[in-house]
């Protein structure tokens, strides 16, 4: 894996959407949060492996229909995780688009708190995502994510870290989600990430909803 000691080092993709007399790196951030892929030990389900190839489609669908106010590019925020977080950046890479790869903890331990659980085919998934992203990958620093003031749980921190590296990167900002409409599993989920980014003026998008993808035939779009 690529060593997260590199995370800040300057990125050339930075000046991709930047035009003449701009600070912004991009014209649009789209950020992207959603749920893992169900452990195995998990009681009640909410996105089975199975279902899988439907969030696909899914996310692919939202991506590509999504309708900006001004031109320019896009560039993709989101985490690493099992799930929904690696189909975003795979989806945007099929559409053309730029993402940044944004972890709370670096990469052998997010490996083992959030991808390794779903097994591992994502595991390997994540590694090469790593391999290929250079300085697009970013690790969480003890500054990051404070919006908020301090706290300790660093999954809520990584939302807020989210959120101000889009304020950072483009003047216009949305947030995705894939969510079954619920209270997440403890602190710095889905529901948290959509509070904190409609308080901190992100246009929140309409969330691809999980009972709908788990109702879709393998055929529907």
């Amino acid at each position: 894996m690529p060593d997260p000691t590199s995370t800040r080092t300057p990125d050339p993709a930075n000046t991709a959407g930047r035009t003449a007399g701009s600070r912004w790196p991009f014209a649009h951030a789209l950020l992207f949060t959603g749920h893992m892929i169900d452990s195995a030990g998990r009681r009640h389900a909410r996105f089975p492996a199975w279902a899988e190839s439907r969030a696909r489609r899914a996310i692919h669908a939202a991506i590509a229909g999504l309708q900006w106010t001004q031109p320019g590019a896009t560039v993709g925020l989101a985490g690493g995780a099992s799930g929904g977080d690696l189909l975003f950046h795979e989806c945007c890479r099929e559409l053309g688009i730029d993402t940044r790869i944004l972890l709370a903890l670096p990469p052998y331990e997010f490996e083992s708190a959030s991808v390794a659980p779903a097994g591992p085919g994502w595991v390997k998934r994540f590694r090469r995502l790593l391999d290929v992203a250079g300085p697009a990958l970013h690790i969480m620093e003890k500054n990051d994510g404070l919006l908020e003031g301090a706290s300790d749980n660093i999954w809520q921190r990584a939302n807020l870290w989210m959120i101000e590296e889009a304020n950072r990167l483009a003047p216009e900002r949305a947030l995705l989600a894939l969510w079954d409409g619920k209270v997440g599993d403890g602190p710095g989920g889905t529901e948290h990430f959509l509070q904190v980014g409609r308080s901190f003026g992100i246009r929140i998008l309409p969330p691809i909803e999980m009972q709908m993808v788990l109702r879709m035939d393998d055929k529907s779009g």
